[in-house]
């Protein structure tokens, strides 16, 4: 009899055990799986999309305090290509007037392409899937005000978007500077060559910066200056671009039309220090070697 009581007590404490930890692990599941669904859902309340489909910030910004006037600049640092982060930077602020106090805004692992440059990301916008710990921690010992947001995988936007609508919703914002849009990855090149064209900055100051050229749109007559000798490229964004005339070029356009393909806009040069576009409609790439 006491053999038997002895074994139903051990067999009590047994079940008693394993239904505690069958509980204690649903409820860190529970725990867990909100804490996911919340993570999420800060994600969208602190951001969302204003009609122009600029990323609007709800949350009450906490970094250093922007000036919100029509001067103010965003700089866009993507993965891409920098081989010189040094003179990118030095073309960046000298010949077009960014930097270090501009917001920086870092298209996931450009983040790095950021820290080369000497600059500190206010925000870094993404799937978080290309930048590093290393990075992440580089930061951290810098400031503890860069912001991450967080977006799914499965998204249509690419990060550099993503990035620029960031900006767009800051208000003020009228210029903007893109670096690291040109990489190994094709297609993402061609996506942030042809995001310049979106409609929603069509009043934006907007342009890529590479390691040799800078590339932007003109939709109307515009004077662009350069160097005699140097290249500068017009390609039509849109079925095609008619010129009234230009000055300025080796090759110059009269009462013509560029089409979109095949391309005839290649490799133009400069031959005096200002070069005149008189735009009647269309789209216009131009890629100006620095």
């Amino acid at each position: 009899m006491l053999a038997e009581e002895k074994w139903k007590k051990i067999i009590f404490l047994e079940l008693l055990i394993h239904t505690g930890a069958v509980v204690f692990l649903f409820s860190r599941y529970i725990f867990f799986h909100r804490e996911k669904q919340g993570g999420m859902q800060m994600i969208k309340e602190e951001t969302s999309k204003n009609k122009n489909g600029a990323i609007k910030d709800n949350k009450k910004k906490e970094g250093r305090k922007w000036s919100l006037n029509n001067s103010i600049k965003a700089v866009i640092v993507a993965n891409g290509f920098i081989r010189d982060p040094s003179l990118t930077y030095k073309r960046m602020n000298g010949r077009f007037g960014f930097t270090r106090d501009d917001i920086v805004v870092c298209a996931d692992g450009g983040a790095s392409n950021a820290l080369k440059m000497g600059l500190l990301p206010d925000v870094v916008i993404g799937d978080m899937d290309s930048i590093k710990f290393g990075v992440k921690e580089k930061i951290r010992e810098k400031s503890q005000k860069t912001r991450y947001i967080s977006t799914s995988p499965q998204k249509d936007e690419s990060d550099t978007q993503l990035a620029v609508e960031y900006a767009l919703g800051l208000r003020g914002i009228k210029k903007i500077m893109i670096t690291g849009a040109v990489g190994d990855r094709i297609d993402h090149t061609l996506a942030n060559i042809i995001l310049l064209s979106s409609p929603g900055l069509e009043d934006i100051d907007v342009r890529i910066l590479t390691d040799n050229s800078d590339m932007f749109i003109v939709r109307k007559p515009v004077v662009i200056s350069g160097v005699p000798g140097k290249t500068i490229t017009l390609l039509s964004l849109s079925p095609y671009t008619y010129f009234t005339g230009t000055r300025g070029l080796k090759y110059e356009l009269k009462e013509e039309k560029l089409d979109f393909s095949p391309v005839r806009g290649l490799s133009n040069e400069f031959v005096d220090k200002k070069v005149k576009l008189d735009i009647r409609e269309g789209t216009l790439l131009v890629i100006r070697e620095l």
